[in-house]
């Protein structure tokens, strides 16, 4: 009974709050143009990436979110060029529990990156989308249909909109900084990496409601993340801290932590026989929200991840402490292998 009302409590407040409120990851930064779309192309020549994100199954359904992306430098890439122009697309599809919304977005993003020395460079991005919610009246459960023991679906919702669905462009911007060195010593190499960046999404504040003649303007979503990649001296070990801060109205999330990275086998750059293979743990937390444990295997060129989030809230009560799952899949295309490439996170 206590799930059953919780849903019907969720689903009441969906036309309202599911719009309002971007998706997130917890592997936030292997989705880099949901997170700033100066990121295109900034860690990588070229890469693809799936991820998929399950959230809140055990109160009976789920939350549901995919996302594709792609991002390529465009030109050829000389060590004196300053600047390097970079093109990237993101597609996503966000669905409530039951069907009742679902929201589907295509954006593409143009960056430039501007070298300012050999260690460091600026990126600026515009970032610029389409995006179509629908909504499914019948696939809702709502107060009116609780007989006052349990949910009846033969009883009318005698829910109206004027609007099953809707379209909207949207636009956003970003700007990244990136310090990135390689340092020989004694103990062989270490390299250290620093990125800071800033964005805003939906700043022409798009309508986003479904009853009609309602002026409801989308919140501007303000993104802003710190992260960094360290070598530990004489191992094969590094660290790769980061924060990660978004609002959106009146929403807030803060999320932070670190993976541990241990690099199994470095590859041969000259027989190309051995493939370097690395292993990654991490322990993240999401303010008031949940703990975060990460996972991921690289191969090459290719990346494999696992998150799964540990709810601390109050909606540990009912969803038994798990509140999502989460993976994700990259493909490092950018100068051909992943073992030249030891610095794209």
């Amino acid at each position: 009974m206590k799930r059953i009302l919780l849903l019907l409590v969720l689903a009441a407040g969906l036309s309202e709050i599911a719009a309002a409120q971007d998706i997130h990851f917890s592997n936030t930064e292997y989705v880099p143009l949901v997170l700033n779309p100066a990121l295109a192309g900034a860690n990588s020549g070229r890469q693809a990436a799936l991820a998929y994100r399950t959230q809140w199954g055990q109160l009976g359904s789920s939350f549901r979110t995919a996302v594709a992306s792609f991002d390529t430098r465009l030109g050829k890439e000389r060590a004196n060029k300053v600047n390097n122009l970079a093109f990237g697309v993101n597609f996503f599809t966000d669905r409530t529990p039951g069907k009742l919304i679902t929201n589907t977005s295509a954006a593409v993003a143009l960056a430039d990156h501007i070298k300012l020395s050999s260690t460091s460079r600026i990126s600026l991005a515009l970032n610029v989308g389409y995006a179509f919610a629908s909504y499914s009246v019948g696939n809702g459960r709502w107060a009116s249909q609780y007989n006052g023991a349990a949910y009846d679906g033969s009883i009318s919702s005698g829910e109206t909109f004027g609007n099953q669905s809707f379209a909207s462009l949207d636009a956003g911007a970003g700007m990244l900084y990136t310090f990135e060195k390689t340092s020989r010593n004694s103990f062989g190499t270490s390299k250290k990496k620093i990125q800071t960046g800033f964005a805003a999404y939906h700043v022409n504040r798009p309508n986003d409601s479904f009853i009609q003649y309602n002026d409801s303007r989308l919140p501007i979503r303000y993104t802003f993340f710190l992260n960094a990649d360290f070598d530990i001296t004489g191992t094969k070990s590094s660290f790769q801290p980061g924060v990660y801060v978004q609002r959106q109205g009146t929403a807030a999330q803060y999320l932070f932590g670190t993976n541990y990275r241990y690099q199994v086998n470095s590859g041969s750059k000259y027989t190309g026989y051995e493939r370097p293979l690395s292993l990654s743990m991490g322990l993240f937390t999401r303010v008031r929200d949940c703990f975060i444990g990460r996972l991921m295997v690289e191969f090459d060129q290719y990346s494999i991840g696992y998150a799964h989030d540990f709810t601390i809230s109050l909606l540990s009560t009912s969803n038994g402490r798990l509140g999502a799952s989460e993976f994700f899949l990259r493909y490092n295309m950018g100068d051909g292998g992943g073992f030249r490439n030891k610095g794209v996170r």
